[in-house]
This record gives C-alpha cells, sequence and structure tokens, in this order.
C-alpha cells in the first residue's frame, strides 16, 4: 500500500517566537564589525529587540529607485545577525518583519555599511496576526461535518448541500483548490475583510453576495458559488459568518514557526514587472532539459486573460517592458466580451482591465531560447481544413475533433512562438486547443500539450517543432491521439468502447479524463498528465510507433489520504511528483506497482496504490480535519539542482503561505515571501546562469499569478490588500539558497 510520513516540519523548530537572553544579549553589543563582514555590496547587522537579539526573523531592503520595485529580504541567524547580499548600487530602506513582531521603522541604509535594527515586539496577539499568511487566516472558516455528505440538496428536507458534492473531501477540493483557490489567495486580508469600498449592506451575507458579482470574475465566481449551494447552511453562509468571526476579533488558533535551519539560508528578492491592472500566470526563462540555456537573458511571463502585452524582465539590467503578441486573424474575439464586469470592483471600478485578444496561458523555452505559448491566434470556429477526417490526416481520421462539444468551443488556444533572435513571431495552427506544454527529451524535440476540455474529448497533443523548422508545415508536425486504456489486456491498442460504454473483453476503453499538467518522462519517452475529476488522477500514454493509433494509457487515481490536484511534474528517475489539496506533497513511482496495470478495471484508476506516498505540508488545518488547509496549483521538479537543493527536489507551490514548499531528505519545508505579503506562485523554474559561480549564479523563479493583484500587499499599505492604498503590481519573486545565513 501507499506511505504516509508523519506531520512534522522540515527541520527541528525553536519551540517559541521569544528572544534568547544570557550571553546572546551581550554578543549584541559588541563591536558591530566583529560581529558581521560585509562587502561593498551588502548590508548587514544585527537584530535585536527589547527581549535581546531576534532569531529567524526577516530583514527586508527595498529601493525605488531601479527601473522596478526592488526588495531584497533575507533570516537572521542564531544571534540576530544578518547580512543583505549582492544590492545593486541605490539607497535602501530596511526593516524587520517576523512572527511575534510588527514592521520595524525603515530606516536608511547604504552599502557596506553596518547596521544595526532595532525589532518591533507586537503590542498583542492581534497585531501580530496580520503578519501571518493568509492560510492561518482561511484554516479559520467553519467547514460542514462529514454527516452533510453526500448532499441531500436545498429542497424539503434537504440539507443545503448540492447532492453532486459527495464527500467532505470533494467539498475541500472545490473550496481550496479547484473554485476560488485556483485564481487567488485565501485568508490574506482582502478576503478575510469586506472592503469598504465595496459599499453597505444589511449583513455579512449581503456583502459576499454582492462581493462574488465584483468585476470581471464575477461570472465565473457566481458559477462556482451556484455548485456550492447558496442556501442557508451554503459556502456564502460560512464565509458570511467567518468574517463576522474576524470582525468580532476572533484570530488563527495556531501561531506560525519562524524560519530554522536550512530555510534561513533562503534569500529572496522582489520585483514589480507588469501594470497593477493586469496579472501573470506563468513565466519563460529557460529550457527545462538544459537550464544554462539563456544566462542571465530575459524572462518572459504570461499574462493570460489580463492583456496582449506580455512582460518582459531584464535581470541585469534590472529593468521591466512590455511586448504586444500579435493574433493572426482580426475577429479573434477578446477576454473583454467574454468576460463582462456585471458590478463595480473595489479596485478598478467599472473599467474592464482584462481585455486580450490572444489569451497566452503556458510559455515554455526551446534549446535555441524560442519562447512558445499557448495562446489564441485565430477565431476558435476557423478551424483548419487539415483537421477534420476528410483530409486524410492520420490523427483527424483516428480520432476526429468537434468544434464544439455541449455548446463549447474545444479550441480557445493554439501555440504562438517568439524568437528573441529575429524579434519575430510565427504562429502553429492547432487542430486541438492548448493549455499547458513540454518539450520531450528525442531527437525531434516534441513538444507535448494539454487540452484540459472538461466538456470536450479526453486527448494529448504534440508537435514534432524539428519537422516545422524545417518545413514550416503546422499539419505535418502536428497530431493528437485519444485516451485508450488496455482494458482487454493484451498489451496493445485496439478498437475502444466509448467512455459512457460498459467494458467490452474484446476491446479497450476510452478515457474522458482531460489532460490538464503534462510532463514528458526524460526515462523512458512516456507522457504524464494529471486530470482534475475529483479525487485527481495522474495519467501516463506511451506513444508507441504511431501515436495516433498506438498510444496506450494508465491511470491511476490519486488514493486516500490525498485528494484534489493539478499541476504536475517527473523527475529524472520518471517518479511523478504532485501537490494535493489534502494538504501534501506526494510521488507516484510506477516501478513500485506490483499487480497488472492494464485489464478490465484499469479504466477506473484503481490499480498500483502502492506506488503512491505522500508527505505532510507544514502549516494549518480546518477544524476537524487532519490535512492542511492549502491549495497547491503547481510543482516542479529541480531535475538539474538550479536551486541547491540536490537534483530532483520536488518544488510545490503553497498558494494560500505566500510560499514555495521543496522537499528533502524526506521533509517538507517552506520557502516564504514575507514582503509583500499575498504571494500566490503559479510558474516555477529554474536556470544556472553561471556554473562557475556557486549560489550566486543559479536560482528559481516565480510568478505571483493571482487574478487579483489588488489583493497583494501594496507598497505604503500596512498588509495586503488595502483598497485606497498603492496597489502592487503583479511580482516576479527570485528564491537563490546560499550555505549559511551570513554568506555574501
Amino acid at each position: 500500500m501507499f506511505k504516509i510520513f508523519g506531520q512534522m516540519s522540515a527541520i527541528a523548530i525553536v519551540a517559541s517566537i521569544i528572544a534568547m537572553a544570557g550571553s546572546n544579549r551581550a554578543i549584541a553589543q559588541q563591536s558591530q564589525q566583529s560581529v558581521v563582514q560585509i562587502d561593498d555590496k551588502s548590508i548587514g547587522g544585527v537584530v535585536t529587540s527589547k527581549k535581546g537579539p531576534e532569531a529567524g526573523v526577516w530583514v527586508v531592503a527595498e529601493t525605488m529607485e531601479l527601473g522596478t520595485r526592488f526588495a531584497k529580504m533575507v533570516v537572521t541567524d542564531d544571534r540576530g545577525r544578518f547580512v543583505v547580499p549582492d544590492l545593486p548600487q541605490a539607497s535602501y530602506n530596511v526593516w524587520v518583519r517576523g512572527y511575534g513582531l510588527v514592521d520595524s521603522p525603515k530606516v536608511k541604509a547604504e552599502l557596506g555599511k553596518v547596521v544595526n535594527l532595532t525589532a518591533v515586539i507586537a503590542p498583542n496577539a492581534a497585531a501580530a496576526a496580520e503578519y501571518y499568511p493568509g492560510i492561518y487566516w482561511f484554516s479559520m472558516i467553519d467547514i460542514p461535518d462529514k454527516s452533510m455528505f453526500p448532499g441531500t440538496g436545498s429542497g424539503p428536507g434537504g440539507n443545503g448541500m448540492p447532492e453532486s458534492i459527495k464527500t467532505q473531501e470533494q467539498w475541500l477540493n472545490m473550496v481550496q483548490l479547484n473554485g476560488c483557490g485556483n485564481c487567488h489567495q485565501w485568508g490574506n486580508k482582502a478576503t478575510r475583510e469586506i472592503p469598504a469600498a465595496l459599499g453597505t449592506f444589511d449583513s455579512s451575507r449581503a456583502a459576499w453576495d454582492r462581493r462574488i458579482q465584483s468585476g470581471q470574475g464575477a461570472s465565473e465566481m457566481a458559477m462556482f458559488i451556484s455548485r456550492m449551494n447558496t442556501a442557508d447552511g451554503g459556502h456564502l453562509a460560512r464565509l458570511a459568518k467567518w468574517t463576522d468571526r474576524i470582525k468580532a476579533g476572533e484570530l488563527p488558533a495556531s501561531v506560525p514557526q519562524r524560519p530554522n535551519g536550512i530555510e534561513r539560508n533562503v534569500v529572496v528578492t522582489v520585483y514589480d514587472w507588469a501594470s497593477p491592472k493586469s496579472y501573470v500566470h506563468d513565466l519563460a526563462l529557460t529550457d527545462k532539459r538544459n537550464p544554462t540555456i539563456n544566462p542571465n537573458g530575459k524572462i518572459y511571463g504570461a499574462p493570460e486573460l489580463s492583456t496582449s502585452d506580455i512582460p518582459v524582465f531584464d535581470p541585469i539590467k534590472i529593468t521591466k517592458n512590455t511586448m504586444r503578441v500579435p493574433v493572426r486573424e482580426k475577429d479573434v474575439p477578446s477576454s473583454k466580451d467574454g468576460f463582462p464586469v456585471i458590478s463595480d470592483s473595489p479596485y478598478n471600478g467599472k473599467e474592464a482591465v482584462w481585455d486580450t485578444q490572444v489569451n497566452a496561458h503556458n510559455p515554455m523555452m526551446d534549446q535555441e531560447g524560442r519562447v512558445y505559448f499557448t495562446a489564441q491566434s485565430r477565431s476558435p470556429l476557423n478551424i483548419p481544413s487539415y483537421c477534420y477526417k476528410d483530409s486524410g490526416h492520420p490523427s483527424a481520421k483516428a480520432f476526429p475533433l468537434e468544434v464544439k462539444r455541449n455548446g463549447f468551443v474545444q479550441n480557445s488556444r493554439q501555440v504562438t512562438v517568439y524568437d528573441p533572435k529575429t524579434q519575430k513571431f510565427t504562429f502553429i495552427d492547432t487542430c486541438f486547443g492548448t493549455h499547458h506544454l513540454n518539450f520531450a527529451e528525442d531527437a525531434n524535440n516534441t513538444l507535448w500539450l494539454s487540452n484540459n476540455s472538461q466538456f470536450g474529448e479526453g486527448l494529448v497533443g504534440w508537435i514534432n517543432t524539428k519537422m516545422f523548422w524545417k518545413t514550416g508545415d503546422a499539419a505535418k508536425s502536428q497530431g493528437w491521439t485519444a485516451l485508450v486504456v488496455d482494458t482487454n489486456g493484451n498489451g496493445k491498442r485496439d478498437a475502444y468502447v466509448e467512455p459512457n460504454q460498459a467494458v467490452d473483453p474484446t476491446k479497450d476503453k476510452r478515457l474522458a479524463l482531460a489532460f490538464y499538467g503534462v510532463a514528458p518522462s526524460p526515462v523512458d519517452g512516456s507522457v504524464w498528465g494529471s486530470a482534475l475529476a475529483h479525487p485527481g488522477y495522474i495519467l501516463r500514454v506511451t506513444p508507441g510507433s504511431n501515436p495516433s493509433e498506438t498510444a496506450l494509457t494508465e491511470v491511476y487515481k490519486v488514493p486516500e489520504p490525498g485528494f484534489g490536484l493539478r499541476g504536475l511534474d517527473v523527475d529524472r528517475k520518471g517518479v511523478v511528483w504532485v501537490g494535493l489539496a489534502s494538504g501534501h506533497m506526494a510521488s507516484f513511482d510506477r516501478r513500485k506497482c506490483k499487480g497488472p496495470l492494464n485489464g478490465p478495471t484499469a479504466a477506473e484508476g484503481n490499480l498500483c496504490p502502492e506506488g503512491w506516498t505522500f508527505y505532510p505540508m507544514p502549516g494549518p488545518g480546518f477544524k476537524g480535519t487532519a490535512g492542511v488547509a492549502e491549495g497547491p496549483y503547481y510543482t516542479w521538479v529541480d531535475q538539474h539542482n538550479t536551486f541547491g537543493l540536490g537534483a530532483d527536489t520536488p518544488i510545490t507551490t503553497g498558494n494560500f503561505a505566500d510560499s514555495l514548499y521543496a522537499l528533502t531528505y524526506g521533509k517538507v519545508i517552506q520557502l516564504r515571501v514575507p514582503y509583500p505579503m499575498g504571494f500566490f506562485a503559479k510558474g516555477v523554474d529554474g536556470r544556472i546562469d553561471d556554473p562557475k559561480a556557486g549560489w550566486k549564479g543559479k536560482g528559481l523563479w516565480a510568478t505571483s499569478g493571482n487574478r487579483t493583484p489588488g489583493h497583494i500587499e501594496g507598497i505604503d499599505a500596512p498588509s495586503a490588500g488595502a483598497p485606497g492604498k498603492t496597489l502592487s503590481s503583479p511580482l516576479l519573486v527570485h528564491f537563490q539558497l546560499r550555505p549559511d545565513p551570513l554568506a555574501h
């Protein structure tokens, strides 16, 4: 069976947030120059409070004198010492932030100077809690008891829970991850309070009803809340009760622990890199197969529904720019039309700030430094003639695609490629809709793509990029295949029954599950994908000699205690890694499977539970549950040790905890972004800029991809999402790992 590791923090954590006494107090009073050593590009010193040296708190050095907001932050060591390394020439404001504290006054500091900082002990628990990550506040929501499932509806005798929701885990999956939680962070100040700009209401229930009608996300929010049932006892009532309790002064039941051990070696640098009115979903900066590609080069963002102006960041010059991405056809619909403003937003009023024809979702860089975007370039209805069955295209003959299914268009994105060398765009028109993409390690540099069509056909697509750049022929260079499981058990693909048909012992069976995440294995050429249907599935496709007709799929359901997934990745041993809404990082190792992986029950996904291992994340959970109240959007494996924890380190986004989670030596550690609060990671990538420069020559990069940049802590706001203050822009975040907390 699967294994589960006990709940633990990454490294032995100090027992409480209290200052050290005795000899450490004397150390802080010594000559500053003897305590820390710095160079002319660093700022260092000692952090003390009225209780003595403060260990495990953050020191933030920020300037607005560069091409964008620049803030670098480090953690103090056991004696309260700190060194903020490698700072560009500028004047800096420096201050202390930490659990158990409130922000210290900002101090002007110069490079090469030692500066002592005085931490400010929080005057009370409420003041301290303002600096907790959103997950601590989010975990205060009262969730429905297991006895309310399966739901019996809102009619006479119903319990207010939708009949479609069968278990508490399914409800949590929708609330944490595959509902509101995949678009914005829960628990930050912007969500746990009702903004004054929203208006005046008779009740918090009425305020929440109005809130979900705000801005261009209103249609999606309304659709989600209708699935959760808004009758008495429904989700709106729970949210209203949550905000009322917080307004009355209730605080999180648990207190976050300060960074310790290797967590204190993390250096975090934050930049603004886009307009406050847009958001950035993902990023590309190197070839994942070879992260030395594009060293120190520009970083490209994907702003999805918000704008056609791609953010471009230069990490050497520390400048941000935008690049307008074209479309091929003039009649491409805009997100402004598809997401109208229903009611005023507290942040943007009546303005429809999302306005793009491109809808660039996920970028990936190839071996030549070209950037491939899953993006819209034509009308979804203008399907090329080579996509239809009578065209003779091998994939179209084997698995014809429909333009629409159940009234929904199936091809909302294709592929757009930008070549930085020529500064030209190229369109690759795909028959299948595109969503995520990843390159295989093969001679054709095959680009595999998911389509995530929950209303259409389950499939996976590919582009032979070697052929495309040689011939320019999009039709011949692409293909797609149905997801077919070997239910007759003969080891090859045969004629199949449809998903809604019973298993036929003479045939195979097609899956309706949609590929969401996509990750080719570097071991055997198989392609792994994730499917979002509860409780979550991972899929393995072996292409075979003629993928349109020979590809076979294996499906593995996430077993208890896990549930709720989105992105996934594969390490260089072929092990699959996911983050789960159950509050785990989890691996699936197919090599551990003991029984057959095909046969009459294979399409159900219940095979090989022994392949799974679960690693609990740190943090609080909802009352009455065993897991952590997290909503991890994406998991990325650091195959080439671009960060410093070793090759094949899995990294999962801590979307409600302002963090990334990393698994090292069987334990999950937290890479926290303390400022600005509201960091909501989506894309993660790692690059090696200089293999000879040690920790300084490499690192992780991540986007803050929430659709609501106004929820991020503003530049002059005391805490996240304060309407009326200067709003923050989408964030680009650089994580580095030095050998100790004072290395420079």
